[in-house]
């Protein structure tokens, strides 16, 4: 079995190639503007004269125009090839990256004042939250807080203390490691927001965040 795993949701652009569990392949540029351009390229760097035997994307939350192109490109790419498209979610994808966590707190970037989060507790996932600073900081003042992973945590947690746990894989590498380890949690391929894209509430100095 030959993975094609593509994640463009963390402002990046992420390609990686894995047969059976092995890592063949793995190109990453960190780009907000030119994913787009850059995804194909790195695709057929990735790939070469080989072809998979399904595509694996990551469905969000993240960039609102990271994700739709990488949907796009990865539903594009599966159809010209008459083979399976299935996706992941970016807080399942680093939770089975992780090894037999009891409790712990998924930790998406958001490029706003807050955080994209979502709890694991003995496996189970609670609801998917916006979370500020605070709300964060309640969180670890708990009597039993949960360890902390995800490209959310730095800096936005910066001077605070917790646990912080990382897998060794990152971007699509996420992606295909968890897709060879429970295939099963794959599902069909639609965005997964937390909230509504682009949308904050009206302030008085108009500047539209990203």
């Amino acid at each position: 079995m030959k993975i094609l795993a593509i994640d463009t949701t963390a402002w990046n652009c992420s390609v990686a190639f894995w047969k059976n569990g092995q890592e063949l392949a793995f190109h990453e540029k960190i780009s907000e503007r030119d994913q787009a351009a850059l995804l194909p390229q790195l695709v057929k760097n990735s790939l070469g004269s080989s072809l998979p035997d399904q595509v694996i994307v990551n469905l969000g939350p993240g960039s609102f125009t990271g994700i739709r192109i990488g949907l796009s490109f990865a539903k594009g790419f599966a159809m010209g090839l008459g083979i399976p498209l299935k996706g992941m979610d970016g807080f399942l994808t680093d939770f089975l990256c992780l090894n037999n966590q009891k409790d712990v707190l998924v930790l998406i970037e958001a490029h706003r004042k807050d955080v994209f989060g979502r709890r694991f507790i003995d496996g189970t996932p609670q609801r998917p939250q916006s979370l500020e600073r605070e709300d964060l900081e309640k969180i670890l003042k708990t009597s039993s807080p949960p360890s902390l992973a995800g490209n959310g945590i730095h800096p936005f947690l910066d001077g605070l203390d917790f646990n912080e746990i990382s897998t060794p894989w990152q971007g699509a590498q996420k992606l295909a490691f968890a897709f060879f380890k429970n295939p099963i949690l794959f599902v069909e391929p639609h965005a997964f927001y937390v909230r509504e894209a682009d949308v904050s509430p009206f302030k008085k100095s108009c500047s539209s965040p990203h």
